[in-house]
């Protein structure tokens, strides 16, 4: 079976206030026993035949990952699946100057570098806690893009406190002089339990702020020559993530590592959250499992419905509905009817899409829909 595989790298310097991700503080002695269950894990599913297509290195933060455990995780994975990964993503954090650092990536088969640039703003980098300045988050992008990967992105954030219409504009402009590759622009939301959730209560961002802000970036950003492809997610041509697209899809993807999660064959799951847990669990011989869930196939095919209405292209309701023998036309044809009326979904056909301006309020539509 052909797949997506995301690996899950669970260490941090230091960990950003705002993040729900696993991470916890980098030591030799985590990172040999992340080593050691990452073999164990990929033993027990590469049994299965996987034909991997995609990888996805995230985290934590992966950089800290040298080109020889880079070079050491692709031999893991190849000695285990059938490996034609065309598209090799790293997640990046700005602040390294090492030029040899950054090659040995490539070398190492590296295709694809995304990085957690955030902002341009000084002030808005300090929010967030975030070690490194807008400055030498720029010279971290020339490096990485005079390296000669064959894709460069940036990731950025909106919804901060701090930010205003003139700042998104700024980073747009930024973004525009710098040219990357593909542009991932996040909502700063999930801060519920976090250190983070306290700056929100100081300084609470106003929802319709957030919302003019994310058009700014939207309009601008396709303005600049990125296309919107996804809610969160533009790119030049040909640029596009592959492995992300495998999720708003619904194909088949593997997650290894520590709070991974996978999707195959109609169940998901995510891995014991815990480095300790899941280690635990692998040095047992067991599947380091949490929860599993088994999809009946309409909840499957309405999940399916919902992930393809993330894209900009939207997502063929009759082709969905044949592939899990659902008929989703009848289904949810109320619902349908109504947010099309409404001008939540636009239907060409058998084609459902929501419309790029209403985006921003989109959980309106699945929750609908699931």
């Amino acid at each position: 079976m052909r797949a997506g595989l995301y690996i899950h790298f669970p260490f941090c310097r230091a960990k950003c206030p705002y993040c729900h991700f696993y991470s916890v503080a980098d030591r030799d002695d985590l990172r040999l026993e992340w080593w050691e269950g990452l073999k164990r894990e990929a033993d027990l599913v590469g049994r299965e035949k996987f034909e991997i297509d995609t990888v996805y290195v995230g985290g934590g933060t992966p950089s800290l990952l040298s080109p020889d455990e880079i070079h050491a995780l692709r031999e893991l994975l190849a000695g285990r699946f059938w490996l034609e990964a065309g598209e090799w993503t790293l997640e990046a954090n700005p602040g390294t100057v090492d030029a040899s650092l950054v090659r040995g990536w490539k070398e190492a088969g590296v295709t694809r570098l995304s990085i957690g640039v955030q902002s341009f703003d000084d002030g808005i980098l300090r929010t967030l806690g975030r070690g490194y300045s807008a400055a030498e988050a720029r010279d971290f992008f020339r490096l990485s893009r005079a390296a000669g990967f064959p894709a460069v992105g940036i990731d950025l954030m909106t919804g901060v406190p701090g930010e205003s219409r003139r700042s998104a504009e700024e980073a747009v402009a930024e973004t525009a002089r710098l040219r990357p590759d593909h542009v991932s622009l996040y909502i700063l939301e999930n801060v519920e339990g976090l250190p983070f959730e306290k700056v929100l209560r100081d300084r609470p961002v106003d929802d319709d702020a957030v919302a003019d802000n994310y058009r700014t970036f939207q309009a601008g950003l396709e303005a600049a020559g990125f296309r919107q492809y996804e809610i969160s997610n533009f790119a030049g041509p040909g640029k596009e993530c592959r492995h992300n697209l495998k999720y708003w899809r619904y194909e088949p993807f593997l997650g290894l590592g520590p709070s991974a999660c996978s999707h195959v064959g109609g169940r998901r799951w995510s891995n014991k959250q815990t480095l300790r847990e899941w280690t635990e669990a692998l040095r047992r011989g067991e599947r380091p499992y949490g929860e599993v869930t088994k999809l009946a196939p309409e909840a499957s095919a309405r999940e399916a419905l919902v992930f393809g209405l993330r894209l900009v292209e939207g997502v063929d309701i009759g082709a969905v509905g044949e592939r899990y023998g659902v008929d989703l036309e009848t289904a949810l044809a109320a619902e349908i009817a109504e947010l099309a009326a409404d001008g939540w979904l636009i239907r060409e056909g058998h084609c459902l899409r929501i419309p790029p301006d209403r985006f921003i309020l989109s959980n309106h539509v699945f929750s609908r829909l699931v």
